[in-house]
Formats: C-alpha cells, structure tokens, sequence
C-alpha cells in the first residue's frame, strides 16, 4: 500500500494557528507558551530560565557577591527616575561645588550621591578589578543591574553634555572653574561605572554573561568617546573595558555549542510534545541579536586564529552563526529523540519540535540570518519525520488487514473461523490507546497527523470489509474515522 505523503508549506508552519510550543521563552518561566522570545528586553532574561542560576536565591541579600559587598535592592520606581533630566541637572548644580575643592571626602561623598541619584550607588562598592578577592556578581543580578546601569549611564551622558554646554556659554563669568569641576564629576563617575563593565568581563564564559557583555558593550563605546572628547581625557581606561568584554564575548560565544548541550536539564517530555529547550534556546538567540552591532564587532575583530573557529554573524548566509547554533540544538534534540522507545512517538517528537523551530525562526528577524531554502529544507525534513512516524506506527496495524481481505476460499478453514479482524482491532487499540495520550500542540500539525493517520488506515478498512466475510459487529468506516480524530489530545 502506497504511503501518503504530508506537505507542508511556510503558510501552514507559521500561520497563526494559536498554538502552544510548548516551550518558555527567556523571559518566562511559567510554562508553555507560543512567545518567539520577542519579549526579552534584557541580559537578565537568559538568567531567569538558565539552569546554573537556578541554584542561586532570587533576592540580593543572600547571594554571592563581587569583593564580598551586597547589592542593595532596585525599588520599581526608580527606573522612571533616570528620564528626569531636569531634576539630575538641579542635583547637578548642588554637587558640583564639592568637585571644586581639591579635598577627597566631599568629592567622595558628593559623587556617591551623584551615583544614588540614578540608583547606580552601587557601582562604587565593587572593586576595581571587577571581582577581586574572590567575589563574584550573582547570575540572577547581572541582567538587572545592567539594565539600570545602561539607562543610567545613558542619561549622565545627556546631563553631561547640557551642563558642558552651558558652562561654555560666553556670558558664564564662572565657565573656567564650573567647566573644571564638571570634568572632575564627569571622570568620576566614568571610572566608577566602569566598573561594572569590568565586572562584567570577569563573568565566567556562559550564555547569560554573553547577553551582558553584549548590553554592557554598546553604552560605554557610545557614551565613553564623547565624553573623553569634551573633557580632554584619555580614552585608555574605556578602550581596556571595551577590549575585555569583547574578548570575554568571544569566550562566551565560543561556549554556547557546548552550552546547547549540556547546559540544559535535557529531560525528555514523556508525551513527544515541544522541550521546554526549544523556546529557551530560539529566544536567547533572538536577544543575542538585539545588539547585534555588538555581535558583529566581536566575531569579526580579533587576532585572526582567537575566532577561526566561531561562524561569522553574516544575514543570510551558509554557515553563519545563527543557522549554526540551530543546526547544534536540532541535533541535539535527534539525539535525546532516541531516548522515547514507543514506535512513532521519536518522529512525533521531532516533529512538534521541528515545527518549532521554525516558526519561532521565520517570524523573527532570526530569519534575515539564515540561509536561503533554510525553512524549506525543514519542511521537507518534517515531511519525512510523517512518513517515518507512518511506516513505525501504522504501517504494522495495517498489514494486519492483509489476511482479513484475502478472499475466503484462499484461506484455510481454520483461518476462516477466525475472526479475521481481531489481529487488527487488537493492533488498533493498542495504537490507539497509546497515541491519543501524546501531545501536538499545534493545531496545523494535529490537522496533518490526524489526516495522514486517516488517510493511511481508513481505505485499507474499508477494502477489507468490502472483500472478506466480516462479522455484522464489526465497527464501520466512520466510527474508525472518528477514533482516529482524537489522536494527539495529549
């Protein structure tokens, strides 16, 4: 009996068809959902869901620290704070005689004010080799702290750049020594914030230290070089910053196939439906794009042999980093498959996460960095995953009505008080006792696998109780056709 083959095309992989993946983005823990991981908006999205920071306390007083100081906790107001420029200006102008004195404790306490205005007082209580004595930052307080910091550093350089202009202005009788004390105000608080970049570069190599570096990257080689412009410094502070997160980027981007492998709990879902990895690892790669300028800078720079290795960030191309770290979780994934023993059940799971993938790849700007044919060449792939899933599962429950629609008098008497029926209503219940427990989440796939199913069983039921002597008992065509409809309820 020919096999019926199931098309699939982009339409029906990345229709809205409402349905659950089954995974978590990086900006959810709560369970299944559909997100493409859209919603991540900072470094602290892959430490929510990450494995190596689930270990770690949720709350700032009781984790581990960089130089064995704890960080005092970010109140939910006070990001609206940072977009006052108005009020930092006000604060600005108070502070700014303590920069006119050559004394080190006004200034000291003068810039630790300054910092606490834009909640980033913390700053100063690292140390400046961004982890000495032994401490370290705490995972799930990376992404917040470089949240704040980036927006904080943001508006400095604004207020920065206003007060300068108004201390040049030619009727300022006083521009000489308020320009002095801003420049003074201006380094320290450079050289404190800076130390969260050199924090930051001190992470170990991980997925969620490469999103921070990331972050970290884009506000101090945009904010640092004007500032160091306007105010006559040296730039060699920022450029070793810049330097260090770029080369722990690499490091972080070199680890990640490994990490795809290994830094995930690879339980196998007992049902073939979607792995919670799936929409973890989709969504982590779509926030390692967010500063994808960044990416760009850290994968082309280097000393040639460093990142031989690493694909290249190209929009579009063969081989290129996104279409590479996909391949490494599909592969992954084929080979946890072999863990489910049930027939079919391997190429149903491969399936649902096949479907996945893509739909979270193509309805996302991770698409302009794949390859031409990419979503294609799955499709074709997640064609192949049906006719497997047919040939395990229902292939053996149809050729159990080979024997029932053999003409009578072929077989023998013996055979013909049988009832020629039960080997397959007995392969049918057993199939179909087991598949209806298993989960396809998406409606478009639970269309396609029903129909197949439909299409491969129905017509060989329907031929044999047309040929052979079937008791009046027998279930007809339709009450088949309604128990092949509630497969893959889950």
């Amino acid at each position: 009996m020919a096999i019926m083959h199931a098309r699939f095309e982009v339409s029906d992989v990345v229709g809205g068809d409402g349905s659950s993946s089954g995974g978590s983005s990086p900006a959810s823990v709560s369970g299944p959902s559909d997100s493409d991981g859209s919603s991540c908006s900072s470094s602290s999205a892959a430490d929510e869901l990450f494995p190596d920071a689930r270990e770690l306390p949720s709350t700032s007083a009781s984790v581990p620290v960089l130089a064995g100081v704890g960080f005092h906790p970010i109140s939910p107001t006070s990001l609206s704070v940072l977009s006052d420029i108005d009020v930092h200006m006000q604060r600005m102008a108070r502070l700014l005689p303590a920069f006119a004195s050559p004394a080190a404790a006004p200034r000291a306490q003068a810039l630790g004010r300054w910092l606490a205005g834009f909640d980033v007082g913390w700053v100063l209580e690292m140390d400046a080799g961004g982890g000495g004595g032994g401490g370290r930052l705490p995972r799930r307080e990376v992404g917040r702290r470089v949240r704040v910091w980036a927006q904080a550093l943001s508006t400095m350089d604004r207020v920065f750049r206003l007060r300068h202009r108004e201390a040049r202005n030619p009727a300022n009788e006083t521009a000489a020594a308020q320009l002095a004390a801003l420049g003074e105000l201006a380094s320290a608080s450079a050289g404190a914030m800076l130390r969260l970049a050199t924090a930051v570069a001190a992470l170990g190599a991980s997925p969620s230290a490469l999103l921070a570096a990331l972050d970290v990257y884009v506000p101090v080689s945009e904010a640092y070089p004007g500032l160091a412009r306007m105010f006559s410094w040296s730039t060699a502070a920022a450029d070793a910053a810049l330097a260090a997160l770029v080369d722990a980027a690499r490091r972080c981007v070199r680890g990640l196939p490994a990490s795809i492998r290994s830094h995930y709990p690879w339980r196998m879902p007992q049902g073939g439906e979607v792995h919670p990895c799936v929409g973890f690892w989709m969504g982590y790669f779509r926030c390692m794009l967010r500063n994808r300028v960044s990416l760009y800078l850290v994968l082309a720079g280097g000393d040639g042999g460093e990142t031989a290795t690493t694909p290249a960030l190209a929009p579009g191309s063969e081989g290129g980093l996104v279409a590479d770290l996909i391949s490494r979780l599909e592969a992954v994934l084929e080979e946890k498959s072999g863990e489910l023993a049930f027939p079919g059940l391997r190429q149903v799971f491969m399936l649902n996460n096949t479907h996945a993938i893509v739909r979270r790849a193509v309805r996302s700007d991770l698409a302009m960095f794949l390859p031409p044919g990419w979503a294609r060449a799955r499709e074709e792939r997640m064609e192949g995953y049906v006719k497997s899933y047919l040939d395990a599962s229902w292939a053996p429950v149809v050729s159990r009505l080979a024997a029932a629609a053999t003409k009578p008098a072929a077989v023998s008497v013996l055979r013909r008080r049988r009832d020629p029926l039960a080997a397959f209503n007995s392969a049918l219940e057993n199939a179909y006792s087991a598949q209806r427990c298993w989960k396809v989440p998406s409606p478009v796939l639970r269309r396609v696998l029903r129909r197949t199913v439909s299409e491969h069983v129905v017509p060989a039921y329907r031929r044999c109780l047309e040929a052979a002597e079937t008791p009046a008992a027998a279930r007809t065509v339709e009450e088949l056709e309604r128990q092949l409809s509630e497969l893959f309820e889950g």
